[in-house]
């Protein structure tokens, strides 16, 4: 059955159609709202603490339409900070970037203050676009979220509601890279591919494979030298799974392993598939499945995908992820 993603064709997304979905996120999500002011390293104060989750009072100020407020748990208004944010087109016009000024108040007057106005010296100045574009721009913003993570974010709810959003974000990256002359790229195609049959999964690239709520973001990743991480909710901390598009390999990393290399394959030999390669790296194990080649004979804006290579590394990443289930249940 198709869902509301597969059922509507975006012939153009405007900045405006991405400035409602974080707006409306942030005004009506407590958990989107919290995820984006941790990563952006604000903290808003009560006069007892510093709590995200505090805000009670939502300003969403768009200067691309009107003003709409939200208000949250009001029996908890007296101690809240007034949380401000502004929206508005970036310098690059005709690119989908877009600045988000986010201002905090604490309180101190009465009424509803314009805490952008009020205290300038409490906002944080965030640059959102595609990835490619943010490698491009030199900013004076504090932070910069790629669109690509809000996309990803809303694609992993697994929900109508949220693959239809995920879906828009994603005509918007692919159309502002076509408005700047730019192909839509074999990993994007395959993170939005691979998010969309695994949506509990995080598949990371470039800069992203280090990233701790880190919004710089990294060069422009090619197939060809593209690796993929991928983060699940059965993998260990400090166990890696990657996936090399173009050299068509999935690795388990396990630290600390390599040692045991024979006891390790005895132990866990019902659930290492047959075709496992073990590998060592210093004093880590790899686990290793070979998949088909992804990206690495397509042209210069040849965007096509191969989905059946896609499903084949999913089955080997979820082979290896029982792997590390199990390698979990025998450490805890």
């Amino acid at each position: 059955m198709p869902t509301p993603a597969d059922s509507v064709r975006f012939e153009s997304v405007t900045p405006r159609d991405v400035a409602l979905i974080v707006l409306e996120e942030l005004s009506l999500s407590d958990a989107f709202r919290s995820w984006l002011l941790e990563a952006i390293a604000l903290e808003i104060g009560t006069g007892t603490g510093t709590e995200t989750d505090s805000v009670t009072n939502l300003d969403v100020r768009d200067s691309l339409g009107d003003v709409e407020t939200a208000d949250f748990d009001t029996a908890r208004r007296r101690s809240a900070s007034v949380l401000e944010v502004a929206l508005e087109r970036g310098e690059q016009n005709e690119r989908m970037d877009l600045v988000l000024t986010v201002a905090t108040d604490f309180g101190s007057s009465g009424g509803y203050p314009d805490a952008l106005e009020a205290r300038r010296e409490d906002y944080r100045v965030v640059l959102l676009a595609p990835a490619d574009c943010l490698e491009e721009s030199a900013t004076d913003a504090d932070a910069t979220v790629p669109l690509e993570w809000l996309r990803d974010r809303l694609a992993a709810r697994g929900t109508d509601r949220g693959a239809y959003r995920a879906a828009l974000l994603a005509a918007a990256i692919d159309g502002d890279r076509d408005s700047t002359g730019r192909p839509p790229s074999v990993v994007d195609a395959y993170r939005s591919l691979a998010t969309e049959r695994e949506p509990a999964f995080e598949f990371r690239t470039g800069s992203d494979l280090d990233r701790d709520l880190d919004f710089e973001s990294g060069s422009e990743v090619t197939a060809e030298k593209a690796t993929v991480a991928i983060d699940a909710p059965l993998l260990a901390d400090d166990h890696r799974l990657v996936h090399a598009l173009a050299d068509g390999t999935v690795d388990l990393r396990i630290p600390g392993a390599a040692a045991h290399l024979r006891a390790f394959a005895a132990r866990y030999a019902t659930a290492i598939p047959p075709e496992t390669d073990l590998l060592t790296d210093g004093d880590a194990l790899v686990l290793r499945l070979s998949v088909p080649s992804i990206g690495s004979d397509s042209s210069e804006g040849d965007d096509a995908l191969d989905e059946a290579a896609v499903d084949e590394a999913l089955t080997a990443i979820r082979d290896l992820l029982t792997v590390a289930e199990r390698v979990a249940e025998r450490s805890s």
